[in-house]
């Protein structure tokens, strides 16, 4: 089951300020550039298992960090800036059209940079995969590494709030998770319905049919949490935030080794959540919706969300999310927030050079106080 991530990194200067990746993106070619100028993409490739994923993750975070160095700007692993004002934009006409379509709000969606993890299609159990994935949704709590946005405290999962209270908050069937579905087929048409919405609600606000068209396809018009990608011929779980790398390639590890339940395991609906022998039983879409909720506002602090997790195989005493540490009294001047940006900055480079300079099995990763 081979697996590969997309981390968004900020990138400020010496001081703490947020500045544009430019500098950096000019000289590596297999960086991605994002709408906010003052980020970045790490891509990998699918990697056949965890050890290579994170081989992989720490050669191109290591070459990213020494050539940001060189031209003075550091690589921040915050999901949000936690204190800014507008962010400048490179839009292209993707970005233009939702800015249309989303309407002021859509700003909110560049305040944030997340984590895409891709895990390999089951053939024949892609309708598990799916369900099971969306179950597991709130275990973004897990890595989650900001509380603020613009300032102010916002949630213990700032990023989750931002993107599916506000940013898509008018527009539900474009950004929140999706309920489970009874077969692929039901999936392909909720794919096709939705994107039909989206098309007629840009033609409603202006935008020319071509232009759409040459744009936006079904299945990249979708920005929900939970997505099956036939591009990549994997499922997309699109819910985390960037965080320290050993933290996210631990919890691609545990995701990893849970979906693979699928493969000798039926999963059904049902009101007591657990794994035995022969199912993996996930609780009524309602009740997730609970979680999920519970999730972006308490994160661990929620005994819940807490309990739900480690039902559903996750150990979650080896996890020490960073908006745990963000315990600062709102509001967050900007001052404080160049210095956090400095100081995790600072920690992302710390946990690259432990993941390179370790051989043995991965193991728990520690935080350090910063």
């Amino acid at each position: 089951m081979q697996l590969s991530l997309e981390l968004e990194y900020w990138t400020v200067d010496e001081t703490g300020t947020l500045t544009s990746a430019s500098p950096v993106l000019d000289r590596i070619d297999d960086l991605h550039a994002e709408s906010a100028d003052p980020m970045l993409e790490v891509v990998t490739d699918p990697c056949d298992d965890v050890p290579e994923l994170r081989a992989e993750v720490t050669h191109r975070l290591q070459e990213a960090i020494e050539v940001g160095r060189e031209e003075g700007c550091r690589l921040v692993p915050l999901s949000t800036p936690l204190h800014s004002g507008s962010i400048s934009t490179s839009d292209g006409p993707r970005t233009r059209i939702q800015r249309q379509v989303l309407g002021e709000k859509f700003n909110d969606a560049i305040h944030c940079a997340g984590t895409h993890m891709h895990i390999d299609r089951i053939d024949g159990a892609e309708t598990d995969q799916l369900n099971l994935m969306t179950a597991l949704d709130p275990a973004f709590a897990l890595v989650a590494s900001s509380t603020f946005h613009q300032g102010h405290r916002v949630a213990t999962c700032a990023r989750s709030h931002v993107y599916r209270r506000t940013c898509y908050g008018d527009h539900p069937w474009l950004g929140r998770l999706w309920p489970y579905v009874e077969d692929i087929d039901e999936w392909y048409n909720r794919i096709d319905v939705t994107f039909d919405r989206f098309r007629q609600r840009a033609l409603a606000q202006g935008v020319e049919p071509s232009a759409f068209d040459e744009h936006f396809t079904p299945e990249d018009s979708i920005w929900a949490p939970i997505r099956l990608r036939e591009k990549y011929d994997t499922i997309e779980w699109r819910s985390l935030d960037v965080a320290l790398p050993s933290q996210v390639l631990q919890l691609t590890k545990d995701v990893r080794d849970i979906l693979a339940l699928v493969e000798n395991r039926h999963v059904e609906i049902g009101s007591r959540p657990g794994v035995t022998a022969s199912t993996v039983t996930v609780p009524a879409f309602d009740r997730l919706q609970e979680h999920v909720s519970s999730a972006i506002d308490q994160g661990l602090e929620a005994s819940t969300i807490e309990r739900y997790l480690e039902t559903m195989g996750f150990d979650t005493t080896t996890y020490r999310p960073i908006s745990a540490e963000l315990v600062d009294k709102p509001p967050m001047d900007r001052q404080r927030a160049q210095w956090l940006r400095l100081r995790y900055a600072d920690r992302l480079e710390r946990d690259v050079k432990t993941l390179i300079d370790e051989r043995s099995p991965m193991r728990t990763p520690v935080t350090q106080s910063v």
